[in-house]
């Protein structure tokens, strides 16, 4: 591929960029190694542009080389009893959304967020809000951060189908 193709694949991953290191943040809840692994995937991106095919999903393309980055990062930077299965990983990434949140979904977040279990809006509350890693809000509540981060997907989960739910309801009706 020419290196207009290249440019046109990092202007992707720019405008994308937020989405990724959010969708990195949910597999690997560590600001500072989410931040080194966003980098590591934008090389990897870099590095493969010339697979990727124009018209296709780029943040589906993205986020498959994220998930690897994360799962590099985690092997060579954590103990094995600390970090999370590939398999538990894998999970959390097929459940992850690949649509924009736009600012309608954004309007019907607050709703959705009274609607959760109390502590899944404490454990919501204290890694967004309050920014503490799991392996801090784990200590809190006498979890492992492990399953602070699948408390923290299913709570993602479920806010997202809640918002399509309230989505859903407010199609209008052709008269």
């Amino acid at each position: 591929m020419t290196d207009s193709h290249t440019q046109q694949v990092l202007q992707l991953f720019v405008r994308h960029q937020a989405r990724i290191k959010g969708f990195i943040l949910a597999l690997l809840p560590d600001f500072a190694a989410a931040e080194d692994v966003l980098q590591e995937t934008f090389l990897v991106v870099q590095r493969k542009a010339a697979e990727f095919d124009p018209g296709t999903n780029f943040l589906a393309w993205s986020f498959r080389i994220a998930r690897f980055q994360v799962m590099k990062a985690q092997t060579a930077h954590q103990r094995q009893a600390e970090r999370l299965s590939d398999a538990v990983l894998e999970s959390l990434a097929d459940s992850a959304p690949v649509e924009p949140w736009d600012d309608r979904r954004l309007s019907l977040l607050p709703h959705c967020l009274d609607k959760l279990a109390p502590q899944a809006r404490r454990i919501v509350d204290l890694f967004y809000r309050d920014e503490h890693r799991p392996q801090e809000i784990a200590q809190r509540l006498s979890w492992t951060p492990a399953a602070v981060s699948v408390a923290l997907s299913r709570a993602r989960k479920a806010l997202r189908e809640c918002i399509e739910r309230q989505l859903g309801s407010q199609t209008p009706s052709i008269s």
